[in-house]
């Protein structure tokens, strides 16, 4: 397994079997390189709307209509954690906006 990236609490590799694996605040997901593209795609969308005054954000994650809250800081930590993997892997250049 290839460390894409690793910071705590974000942990992002892909596998033999070109798997992009996730972990972050207890979650593992593992996604196809399209559906990564996608959960960037999801989180530049949420980052848009978030303004000065919220302390989390409200995750909604497609399996089972996951529902997960976690802190503002964790969620921009995310963002920059697979913005910085979207352009190491995927040469993707679109900034989210934090």
């Amino acid at each position: 397994m290839l460390s894409l990236y690793n910071e705590k609490p974000i942990s992002i590799s892909i596998n033999s079997k070109n798997k992009i694996k996730v972990e972050f605040c207890n979650i593992k997901m593992n996604l196809n390189p399209c559906q990564f593209r996608i959960f960037h795609n999801y989180l530049s969308g949420v980052s848009k709307n978030l303004n000065g005054s919220k302390s989390q954000v409200e995750l909604l994650l497609v399996r089972e209509e996951l529902r997960v809250i976690i802190s503002l800081s964790e969620f921009l930590q995310l963002c920059n954690a697979v913005q910085s993997v979207m352009a190491e892997k995927f040469g993707s250049r679109s900034p989210i906006v934090n």
